[in-house]
């Protein structure tokens, strides 16, 4: 995806284009920034989020990068990525135990119009941690916190897709504010957005 950007954006030379990338990780209900300087769990909840007048999603606290290349974004997910949290059960060596969210933030205004408008547009990329069997994990103390966490923001995230899918149901009773990885994708699983 990140690849067919940049060949996309090339196509473009009538336009003025900055690209800005971000990564947060969702790890047991609070907020890190994985490409902080400070490693995630030595993050203070510094990182929140609300929504603006026309509903979209505005994560405060968190760092943005420019980006010029593809190379560029991949080298700060590859960097994301080692700070992931990650630890281990009975049936994986590895496992995820986060939620994480790599932002592709673009800035578009025209060479060519004179007006000052600015296109600005958001792609999420998300990889989910697993959904855990605990019986087959065998996770105790810690492991089993994560993994309640993990458990319960997936199936918030059912029920919000399942909510808009249904056309008898009032789209005001979605339930995004259920779990922080709903919430902040809102303004990317609804309104006019392409999921």
């Amino acid at each position: 995806g990140i690849i067919r950007l940049f060949q996309d954006l090339g196509g473009k030379p009538d336009y003025d284009v900055i690209v800005k990338v971000s990564y947060l990780e969702i790890y047991n209900e609070s907020i890190f920034d994985l490409l902080s300087q400070l490693p995630p769990l030595e993050q203070k909840g510094e990182i929140t989020f609300q929504e603006d007048s026309k509903g979209n999603v505005v994560v405060k606290g968190l760092s943005k990068h420019i980006v010029n290349s593809e190379e560029e974004a991949f080298n700060l997910l590859f960097e994301g990525e080692s700070n992931r949290t990650i630890s281990e059960h009975q049936l994986n060596k590895e496992s995820t135990r986060s939620h994480c969210i790599f932002t592709v933030n673009l800035e578009m205004k025209s060479k060519v119009e004179s007006s000052e408008k600015v296109m600005i547009s958001k792609l999420n990329f998300v990889d989910l941690a697993g959904s855990e069997r605990v019986k087959k994990t065998g996770s105790t103390g810690i492991a089993l916190k994560e993994a309640a966490y993990i458990n319960k923001s997936l199936t918030f995230l059912e029920q919000v897709v399942v909510a808009l899918t249904d056309k008898t149901r009032r789209k005001d009773y979605v339930p995004y504010r259920q779990s922080k990885l709903t919430h902040i994708l809102k303004d990317s699983i609804g309104g006019n957005c392409k999921t």
